[in-house]
């Protein structure tokens, strides 16, 4: 059993499932998944989490699943996907030769919280169907705008490529924020159109692409264990860890809460303020996921722990 997550490169030309398959295929591992769709027309890091580990996807708090891409917008037309793998819808037959003032102030609007609208051409569900399979059938596809944060972006080129007029920028962002959506809204603020042609997703969280697993690597099944790339399961989470003593094994197993006077050792790694806790067992293997966020508990002399989650040896769900 493998238990952990694996930061991978996965290469322009597949989806993210083809590389769960591949993995499945190769090192015979069933329980895998990935953890943040990214386009088959885009490369970059993708988070591969095994066993126990993805049971700790959803205890990961959403802002530290923040993004960094590079990416490339074509300015001067739009497609109904929003990148360069849909159909042209528009073509601007002007001039797209602006300003950087021009181009920082579009950029700049939408930096901050703000409503994105998703492109129809997306996994998000619409009454039980896929967006993108409602789209390919003709069918009429409304997506709500949803709350994103975009927490910079920056200009970095401005150059001309085969006769088209391209923008490469990078984008540091929240989760759920589409790139292929953010391409759109800038070229319709500069009012020319734009479709992503080319994203990077750099970094996702503490997980960057300069520590990834290349896909050629799975491919040919080199092990990932010992790789710079493979996150193992007690260190998946920034939250405190609590090292308990052996006699407190019996109750974590059973589920129940423990006191202070079942605590061996605690491990802090940040300084951030959480009610979340990671129990370790006496050899500090997780063990399971607790809290202390209950009414009336601020006591330190009535200080109790609470389970959210218990992970056992034999656990195969």
């Amino acid at each position: 059993m493998v238990d952990g997550c694996l930061v991978v490169y996965k290469p322009k030309g597949i989806t993210s499932h083809d590389v769960i398959n591949k993995i499945r295929r190769v090192y015979k591992i069933k329980k895998c998944g990935h953890a943040g769709t990214l386009d088959p027309m885009a490369q970059g890091v993708l988070l591969v989490f095994f066993g126990k580990a993805l049971k700790l996807i959803n205890f990961i708090p959403g802002e530290h699943l923040d993004k960094t891409y590079l990416a490339r917008l074509t300015l001067g037309s739009t497609t109904d996907s929003y990148d360069e793998t849909g159909n042209i819808t528009s073509v601007f037959e002007g001039k797209t030769d602006y300003s950087d003032d021009v181009l920082n102030k579009a950029i700049n609007k939408y930096i901050g919280k703000y409503e994105q609208v998703p492109p129809v051409y997306s996994a998000i569900k619409v009454q039980g169907k896929k967006a993108y399979a409602m789209a390919r059938a003709g069918e009429e596809v409304k997506l709500a705008a949803r709350p994103v944060e975009v927490n910079s972006i920056r200009l970095i080129d401005d150059f001309i490529n085969s006769q088209k007029h391209n923008l490469l920028i990078r984008v540091h962002c929240s989760r759920g924020t589409y790139i292929r959506s953010l391409a759109h809204d800038i070229g319709q603020e500069l009012g020319c159109g734009a479709y992503l042609s080319y994203l990077l997703r750099e970094r996702v969280g503490k997980w960057d692409s300069s520590h990834a697993f290349p896909y050629w690597k799975l491919e040919k099944g080199i092990s990932f264990l010992e790789d710079f790339a493979f996150t193992k399961l007690e260190d998946v989470l920034s939250f405190p860890k609590i090292i308990i003593k052996q006699e407190a094994l019996f109750k974590i197993n059973n589920g129940q809460t423990i006191t202070k006077r079942e605590i061996s050792d605690i491990e802090v790694t940040n300084q951030e303020v959480t009610s979340i806790f990671q129990i370790l067992s006496p050899e500090k293997k997780l063990i399971a996921v607790y809290t202390n966020n209950k009414p009336n508990n601020n006591s330190l002399d009535e200080f109790r722990l609470f389970p959210l989650r218990v992970f056992h040896e034999s656990e195969t769900d």
